[in-house]
Parts: structure tokens; sequence; C-alpha cells
């Protein structure tokens, strides 16, 4: 015991000597479109004098190259909990729910889960809602023959907690790639997993979070459910549209710079995981035509840049 804690005090003093006293240290655990919510804390504290902030995670390739953090480290790197208080370093999980297994649901938040989160760093004020993945020039090179093409993915089955009240009829998504692939390529994105669509370039399960991201800051489009593409996408400025259906609300957890396919059934929104007592009503009345015409919409102005997603915390 005494021999551990020794070795975390050595190497927390080695990491201060060679990275300097960090002022903030956050994390959020496995999931990556939390981590890359972090990016958007990270960029809130260092614009508000923090300049040495480092984060805990096992996701490196989303903070790779990013101006506002200090240091990565792995998610479970210890550190002496004795010298991060005598310097007088915050750390910080910062969350925006919590689950309860009983009802399969999350809280429901009151606001916008990134006011939540930068309610436990104290942020307050303006808050740019613009995650933060910053691509090379080689990275966004070798991505550009997807120019004008529209990325879909059809599920969130292989991410860290599955929500299968986010997920569309990957039928649906079909009959949308049906309806434009006349005049429009398509690439599919995702987990090998995830069902195949057909008239796609097929890359499910080939990119890293790097290239996909790389082909997002190239792409005309995304069509996608709640999740981490969604994010990605914002971080790249790749517009897109997002299939709500009515487990939250797009002012809950989404971005008002895309375009959100919501439905406002009255047991919305609910924030259950897996758990429906109303067979997805919120999903099933969300047809192809529909999201067809959003796309049609969204591609329409495809050369305007996207508006800002600002958010106040009071």
């Amino acid at each position: 015991m005494i021999i551990n804690r020794i070795k975390t005090i050595k190497s927390t003093l080695l990491y201060f000597y060679k990275y300097g006293i960090p002022s903030y240290i956050i994390a959020f655990g496995e999931s990556l479109g939390d981590n890359l919510l972090l990016t958007v804390l990270s960029r809130e504290l260092y614009g508000r004098r923090h300049k040495n902030i480092w984060v805990k995670s096992n996701q490196q390739q989303l903070f790779e190259h990013n101006p506002d953090i200090k240091l990565i480290l792995p998610f479970g790197a210890l550190l002496s909990g004795m010298l991060l208080k005598a310097f007088n370093v915050k750390t910080v999980f910062p969350k925006y729910t919590v689950y309860h297994p009983e009802t399969d649901g999350d809280e429901i938040p009151e606001k916008h889960i990134i006011l939540k989160m930068a309610d436990d760093l104290q942020l307050k004020g303006k808050i740019d809602l613009k995650p933060v993945l910053v691509l090379t020039a080689n990275e966004r090179e070798a991505a550009q023959w997807a120019k004008n093409h529209i990325v879909v993915t059809t599920s969130g089955s292989a991410a860290l907690f599955p929500m299968g009240n986010k997920e569309w009829d990957v039928k649906k998504y079909q009959q949308v790639v049906d309806l434009l692939c006349q005049t429009h390529k398509f690439i599919q994105l995702g987990s090998q997993t995830d069902a195949p669509l057909k008239n796609v370039i097929d890359l499910r399960g080939k990119t890293t979070i790097r290239q996909t991201a790389a082909i997002l800051s190239n792409a005309a489009l995304l069509v996608s459910h709640v999740g981490f593409m969604m994010h990605l996408a914002r971080s790249v400025d790749c517009r897109s549209v997002i299939i709500y259906g009515g487990r939250e609300r797009p002012d809950q957890s989404g971005y008002i710079s895309f375009k959100n396919v919501y439905s406002a059934v009255e047991c919305s929104p609910c924030w259950l995981h897996n758990t429906c007592h109303y067979d997805k009503k919120c999903m099933q009345m969300i047809l192809p035509c529909t999201v067809e015409a959003a796309v049609i919409e969204q591609l329409a102005l495809i050369n305007e840049p996207l508006p800002a997603d600002i958010l106040y915390n009071g």
C-alpha cells in the first residue's frame, strides 16, 4: 500500500514537472459522444484563462492536436489525490443525468446537456456549443473523394450504452437512399454489425474515428440518429439531418444548426433507453419522404455556413 502510494506520488510529480500543474482535470468515461463533448468544456475553460487543462480518456483520437488541452491521460491513470489537493487542482467528472435501471431511463435534464456539464465546472455565460476535433491537412485531403457524398449511419447498437429508442427502422433508411441514389452518392459508416444498406459505398467498420471525421468534413451531409456521429459531424461543420424521434428533444441534446426531425408525441421526452410502452410511436411516425425532404432542404444550403450554436448558462 505504502509502496503504491509512493509510486503514485512520484508519477504525479513527474507529470507536474513535465507538463506543469493543471488547473483542471476533466473526464467522463468511455462513451465517445460524451468524451467529444469534453472538448466544448475544455475550450470554454481555456477561454476563461485556464491554460493548463488535462483530460483523462481512453479515446485519444478525439483530442489529438487540440490546442485547449495540455495532456491526455488514460482514463485509469492514477494521480496522487494528496498532491492534487495541495496544488488546488480541480478534478471534475461532469455529468448531465443519472440512469435508473428500475425504469430503464435517465433523469430528464431541465436544460441542454452541455449546460448541465458546464454547471459541474461552474462555467457561466455564453457557451459555444461546437465540439472540437482538429484534423490535419493530410487527413482532410485523404478523404476528399467523399466530397458531395451523403453519409448515412443506421444504428448505435455497437455503442457502449446502446439505446434502441434512438434508432429508426433500417428499412426506412434504405427507402431514403432509394429515393435519392439516382442523383446523389451515399457512404454508409458505422459498425460492422450494423445492417448493410444497398446502393451505398459500404465502409462499416473500416474507418478510424479520425478517418470518419475526415470523411464527414468533406461530405455534403450526414443522415443519422442522436449519438456520437451527430456530435462528430458538428465538430467538422458537416450539415446533418438528425432523426430524433421523441426520446429526447433537440433543445436538450442537439444543435439548432442541424435539421432535427422530432416527434412531439404525448410521452416525449421520455429519456428511456430500450423500454417503450408505445411501440416507439415517435419513431414509427417519421416517414422516409419526410427525411428525404429534409435532406433536399439541407443540400440546397450546402454553400452556406452553419449557424452558430450558442447557449447561455445563467
